[in-house]
């Protein structure tokens, strides 16, 4: 680990470098045969240590073929990756967040997938039909999905058996959510029924429950503008300034999320396997996966993928091809499973779940219930170019609302020519 950390620095140390005036010329040792593949990801120390592990597994089976990790933290990766690809730098493999998906597909950046897929006969069935849908743009395989997840709905057991609240079905309905709430509130239970972060990924569910969207289907138009959109914001607003969630919920991180739910005050919560995972380690801890709530239809729970995707202007193609099947097949998916990086998601091996958290402890259902969102329950985020602009434009005025500074109907009424502005520049 010592001599990755160091390899590390010295990586972080070249893609600096590169920015100001490196080259992204294939190195292919004519002496020794090994092609150099550039691997681009985002992580912390813990993330960094499974992908060395990965890519050492590689190595030893492909020993032809070098990867060269180029590592960033999250939040300046893209940005950075972008400045890469601008300056005719693109690495081979670069790991994309699906809210960035649609930004790099426009600049002409990312490479088709299909001729790979088909002349080495990867079956793509071995992925959720979201991911690889989230992945496909007018026909074509641009991507493998990494780290595809649903947002669940976590139940605090405990909060609920302490209440006397019965728990809901998974076919539950908003209706039955605000039901629920009030009911924490109004039972003089010390817990709150519901709090989660207040932005448009976590709103999306209740929207779609209401009928509503955040763009037509084409998402060339902004639609919450729409009663059935505006009304179901207005609906978690008013729980707020009725006093049914914390007083807190406008500025929560996922952090604090934790430590409410964890400590018996918070009975539901949007969240992921990975808070999930970190439950399990909390003595006494009963939580459960859930589905999010429906209505007009079932598919209300977000399913979110990231991308690997190669680079069009790669040198290198099939030796990125070889690493690619490697990183998203069976192999990779075990290491990442191992240290706990991402949940499973591979259909093919039902042993990833129970090698991922331990089936003895709360949740007992999470197998069953990702199963039942990749089947009936998930709904994919509407994904576009300019989405994370759009998503982090509608933060504040979100915000607003749920303060009782403006209505719902005329936030978004008011606002509908900002962001459709957004969708037109961004379609140009």
């Amino acid at each position: 680990m010592k001599k990755f950390l160091m390899m590390l620095v010295m990586s972080i140390f070249l893609t600096t470098s590169i920015f100001a005036s490196g080259s992204n010329e294939e190195k292919v040792g004519n002496d020794t045969g090994v092609t150099t593949v550039k691997y681009a990801f985002w992580g912390n120390p813990d993330a960094i240590g499974v992908e060395q592990d990965i890519i050492d597994q590689f190595e030893a089976t492909h020993p032809n073929i070098k990867i060269e990790p180029i590592v960033s933290g999250y939040n300046d990766y893209h940005s950075k990756l972008m400045t890469m690809i601008a300056g005719g730098m693109a690495p081979d493999v670069m790991r994309i967040d699906s809210y960035n998906f649609s930004d790099f597909m426009a600049l002409g950046a990312i490479q088709s997938l299909d001729d790979y897929i088909e002349s080495t006969n990867l079956d793509l069935d071995i992925y959720p039909v979201a991911a690889i849908r989230e992945a496909t743009i007018d026909g074509k395989v641009y991507a493998l999905p990494w780290g595809t997840a649903p947002l669940y709905m976590l139940l605090n057991l405990n909060a609920f058996e302490k209440a006397g609240i019965e728990l809901p079905s998974m076919d539950w309905t908003v209706d039955d959510f605000i039901k629920i709430v009030k009911e924490f509130k109004d039972s003089g239970a010390d817990c709150y029924g519901y709090s989660s972060e207040m932005n448009i990924t976590y709103l999306l569910s209740y929207i779609w429950a209401n009928g509503g969207s955040l763009f037509t289907e084409d998402k060339n138009t902004f639609t919450l503008d729409q009663p059935e959109a505006y009304e179901a914001i207005q609906t978690i607003a008013d729980l707020y300034q009725d006093g049914y969630l914390p007083k807190d919920t406008l500025s929560v991180d996922a952090e604090t999320l934790t430590r409410w739910f964890t400590n018996g005050s918070l009975a539901m919560r949007p969240g992921s396997a990975g808070d999930l995972l970190s439950t399990q380690n909390v003595e006494g801890s009963k939580v459960e996966a859930w589905t999010m709530p429906g209505g007009m239809i079932k598919n209300t729970t977000v399913y979110k993928s990231n991308e690997i995707c190669m680079s069009k202007d790669s040198k290198v193609k099939d030796a990125t091809w070889e690493f690619m099947k490697y990183l998203r097949g069976n192999e990779g998916e075990k290491l990442y499973i191992a240290a706990r990086r991402i949940p499973p998601m591979l259909l093919n091996d039902p042993e990833l779940w129970p090698a991922y958290m331990d089936s003895e402890k709360y949740p007992k259902q999470i197998q069953y219930v990702t199963d039942q969102i990749a089947r009936i329950y998930g709904h994919e985020l509407p994904l576009r170019k300019g989405y994370a602009e759009i998503r982090d434009s509608l933060t504040p005025i979100i915000q607003k609302v749920l303060m009782g500074e403006i209505s719902a109907k005329d936030a978004m009424q008011q606002n509908k020519s900002k962001f459709q502005a957004i969708i037109e520049r961004n379609n140009k």
